[in-house]
């Protein structure tokens, strides 16, 4: 994905400017980033209860990492 020329390496900066260009406030895009990343937080508990045999833990551990990091350039 690439917004704003911030190719896989998307922050909260580009995503508010984002925001701003599709005429919604701040505060507004702030609390859907926060919530956003709420529920991201929780995908491998989420995944594994809903699906525990569908995918590993070591696989759902490495999924969980990079949306870790991605939830890092969002705070």
């Amino acid at each position: 994905m690439d917004v704003m020329g911030e190719a896989l390496m998307i922050d909260r900066t580009a995503l508010l400017r984002l925001a701003e260009e599709a005429e919604v406030s701040t505060a507004e895009a702030s609390k859907i980033i926060v919530r956003m990343c709420d529920v991201a937080g929780q995908f491998a508990a989420i995944v594994g209860n809903l699906y525990p045999a569908a995918i590993t833990r070591d696989r759902l551990h490495i999924i969980q990492g990079r949306i870790d990091q991605n939830i890092a350039l969002l705070r």
